[in-house]
């Protein structure tokens, strides 16, 4: 027997087992050899049904199969056959001779080759007996062979197919997962971890994953019974929460396993849910918005409208459906709107404003629009939606307030504000045609003394009159406006000379002296009238206005009932106004003006009971300058309320300085009417009192004169009682030298009357000013206020007041007014000037 054969590659159609098979065979091919008596053995195997060498195992033979020359021989015998090497092709270097044992179990499966260097001898039938054994073993070998590599097959595509599962059961668009019995998360696939976003590492180490998506008890327990009462294939809904705490609509169905387990399957609904939600919200909105909403194609044909539309228009969708929304235009520029609407719509996709339109029974309305335009994916139009609410009411409720802000409240002519517009469009259009303008200011001569005698109704019903008659005697393109008070302002436009005004002028004089009855009584008022031309007096609105009413306080000079035109003198000393209050403006600037402080003293307990802080002007070269030299430039000026809050300011300063050296010292100061009247007075009262918490608000105290509220009582009344309740204290400045002090000292919220200096001075010799001081003492103590009297100059006097029941005084006979930092030295010996008790 022949072992060490070259190893040659096997050609073309057969092929060597593994080494791993061959250690199973070569035992076999040596049994076989032996038992044969021949030099070597090996089989060779079909594949299948083709009878053909298809796999060699065994010793290696190297020879070249030739089909045709096998099949002969083999059809001639099917079971042993003598054959050489000639016979069935083997290529070999030595003539050897082969004998063929079939290898069959149910069929024929392959060769048993038994080689031998001369022809064989026939074998005795044990040893066919052990060959046909031997060969059946090799045929139970093979075919184990074939069962091992068909199980090998079989399991490499199980392989496979659970590779290729597992790969759809993670990339499926479906959510799936499973719960043991126990509650333990067995499989959770990709789609799941996108959603709810938690991995299935991080739920199978979870004791009780099922609290993550609904971490509420109760809510855990409802969904674990239903879970487990509802199995079946069937889907239902249910809202577990996702890892960033969004709560999810899914729908899930649940199958229970036979070993408790739960294998569910689901996919994510919120997108569909949402947009479900927002479609019936949309369509709820639509009903039920009070606004009209329209729709319409692409075509501009409406295609549906909702409730208010009907409401606001009067049209029923039957009746407005398919056709286009130009039904509902007004002619008033309906082509202009339309274009503008559409190059908007056009360029933005959106506009937006207020326009109007008609109602089905013919009524224009005012509406507020907004037009959208809806594309699809590609751009195209495929709806405008037009949303409108009307706005008729509150158009006129807004020229209602407009027509209010710029009309006065009493006689529904112009007001300032109002005046001042139509002045400077008059002052336009004179430029255009070179014309001539008459701005005229006018007072009415003794209309105070009959409001005082017969009552504020009455002096209404005047006003109410007077305005009436000057409506009648303007043009229309003049222009009446009440300025406040009982101070009208006219405007003449298209003048051609001067000669003109005087006959406009004089009719208007004898219209208001016309005799009016008030409450049973015949009554008269005048009028001074200062009248300012344009372009001869000046040029801008503000300054005609200011030089009328410099030549009206020149016609109440001439002795009233007459009209004065402005001139030159008045220019010039307007002129030498705006320079001395460039001056003061540049004095204040500079930190020339400071504040004085006159003290207040109690007679019957010999008390300093405050003081009252008083302007000065320190000049650079005349020294201190009172405020009657320089006050009445400021009125009137920009300048006056800045420099009434520097000295609030002051005067806090300086009681906050008292403050922290123990002295609390009660502080009146001086208010104008422009400060008191002025829109931020108040917010810069509060804020100042703020910036100074040391200071109690019920140290000091607030004076007004009489002037500060005549133009405007209610709204000075209004202002005071905020005062009041910040924590001042009223005084009523300068009593008795009003027209209607006693009228309205009952309307205003004052504390403190304050008896003007005029009727102390004479009070020793003059009867009726001692009347006056009793009747002023009196009333006060009637209504419960305070008196104070000023200008005491000299003992006597004070002794008299005391006498009178005026006990509150202040004058030089007690101080002269001086810096603060003198206050603490005064107060050493100020005694020694007080009248004895």
């Amino acid at each position: 027997m022949r072992l060490n054969q070259d190893q040659d590659e096997l050609p073309n159609r057969t092929a060597d087992v593994s080494t791993e098979e061959a250690s199973d065979w070569h035992p076999l091919c040596v049994q076989a050899a032996n038992e044969a008596g021949a030099a070597l053995a090996c089989f060779v195997f079909f594949q299948g049904d083709q009878q053909a060498p298809a796999q060699k195992v065994g010793n290696r033979f190297r020879f070249t199969w030739q089909d045709e020359h096998y099949m002969a021989v083999w059809e001639q015998q099917r079971f042993y056959c003598a054959l050489t090497g000639s016979d069935i092709g083997l290529n070999t270097n030595t003539s050897s001779h082969y004998l063929a044992v079939p290898v069959s179990r149910g069929r024929l499966r392959g060769l048993m080759l038994l080689e031998y260097p001369e022809p064989p001898a026939a074998l005795s039938p044990p040893r066919r007996r052990a060959l046909d054994i031997l060969a059946d073993h090799g045929a139970l070998l093979w075919r184990e062979r074939e069962l091992n590599a068909h199980h090998r097959k079989r399991e490499g595509s199980s392989r496979r197919l659970l590779s290729r599962l597992k790969a759809l059961f993670n990339q499926a668009p479906i959510l799936v997962n499973g719960f043991s019995a126990e509650g333990r998360c067995i499989l959770w696939n990709d789609e799941c971890e996108r959603v709810f976003g938690w991995s299935f590492d991080e739920l199978r180490q979870h004791p009780a994953p099922v609290s993550l998506f609904y971490p509420d008890p109760e809510e855990q327990r409802q969904v674990m019974e239903s879970f487990c009462t509802h199995t079946s294939s069937e889907f239902r809904e249910w809202r577990p929460f996702e890892r960033a705490g969004r709560r999810l609509t899914m729908q899930w169905a649940n199958i229970m396993l036979p070993n408790g387990d739960m294998l569910c399957v689901g996919h994510d609904i919120s997108a569909q849910k949402d947009i479900g939600n927002r479609q019936r919200l949309a369509a709820s909105v639509f009903e039920s918005s009070y606004d009209g909403i329209m729709l319409t194609d692409a075509n501009n044909h409406i295609t549906h409208v909702n409730p208010a539309f009907t409401r606001i228009t009067g049209y029923l969708p039957e009746e407005i459906v398919g056709r286009s929304p130009d039904l509902l235009r007004t002619e008033e520029n309906a082509d202009d709107f339309a274009d503008e609407v559409r190059r908007h719509l056009e360029n933005r996709d959106y506009w937006q404003g207020e326009c109007r339109s008609r109602r089905k029974n013919g009524e224009v309305y005012s509406l507020l629009l907004a037009v959208s335009v809806i594309r699809d994916d590609d751009g195209q139009v495929l709806h405008h939606a037009a949303i409108f609410s009307d706005i008729t009411y509150m158009k006129e409720h807004e020229a209602e307030l407009k027509r209010q802000a710029c009309h006065d409240v009493l006689t529904r002519i112009p007001n300032r504000l109002l005046f001042g517009e139509l002045l400077e469009r008059a002052i336009s259009s004179a430029v255009r045609n070179e014309g001539k303008l008459a701005v005229c200011y006018l007072d009415l001569d003794g209309f105070k003394q009959i409001n005082d005698s017969l009552g504020h109704a009455a002096g209404d019903r005047l006003l109410i009159e007077i305005s009436k008659r000057l409506g009648l005697i303007t043009r229309s393109c003049d222009a009446l406006a009440r300025l406040g008070g009982d101070e009208f302002a006219l405007l003449f436009t298209g003048l051609h000379n001067d000669l003109e005004c005087d006959e406009i002028l004089e009719r208007v004089l004898v219209v208001i002296r016309e005799p009016l009855e008030l409450d049973g009584q015949q009554v008269r008022v005048s009028a001074s009238i200062g009248v300012a031309l344009y372009p001869q007096d000046a040029e801008d609105a503000e300054l005609l206005l200011r030089y009328a009413d410099q030549a009206m306080y020149q016609a109440k000079k001439q002795g009233k009932n007459t009209y004065v035109f402005f001139d030159a003198e008045m220019h010039q000393q307007e002129h030498q106004r705006q320079q001395q209050l460039t001056q003061l403006i540049h004095a204040f600037r500079q930190g020339e003006f400071l504040l004085y402080y006159q003290p207040k003293i109690d007679l019957f307990s010999r008390q300093m009971i405050g003081m009252e802080a008083l302007l000065r002007w320190q000049h650079p070269e005349r020294g201190i300058v009172a405020p009657a030299e320089f006050l009445s430039i400021i009125i009137g000026s920009a300048m006056e309320f800045e420099l009434g809050r520097w000295v609030i300011e002051q005067v806090l300063e300086q009681m906050t300085h008292w403050c922290r050296q123990g002295l609390k010292y009660r502080i009146s100061f001086n208010v104008s009417a422009g400060q008191l009247m002025h829109p931020d007075f108040i917010d810069e009262l509060s804020r100042l009192l703020n910036q100074h918490p040391e200071v109690s608000p019920s140290l000091l105290e607030l004076e007004f004169q009489e002037s500060a509220v005549l133009t405007d009582l209610h709204g000075a009344v209004a202002v005071l009682e905020r005062c009041r309740q910040l924590g001042l204290s009223i005084s009523f400045d300068n009593f008795g030298t009003g027209y209607s002090s006693l009228s309205h000292l009952n309307r205003l919220p004052v504390d403190i009357i304050k008896i003007d200096r005029s009727f102390i001075c004479d009070l020793l010799s003059n009867a009726h000013d001692v009347s006056m001081v009793e009747s002023v003492v009196q009333l006060a103590a009637a209504l419960r206020m305070s008196v104070i009297a000023e200008g005491m100059e000299k003992s006597e006097q004070g002794e008299r007041l005391l006498q009178l029941g005026c006990h509150y005084v202040q004058g030089y006979g007690i101080s002269r007014p001086m810096p603060a930092e003198q206050v603490g030295v005064w107060l050493q010996g100020w005694n020694d000037k007080l009248p004895p008790h």
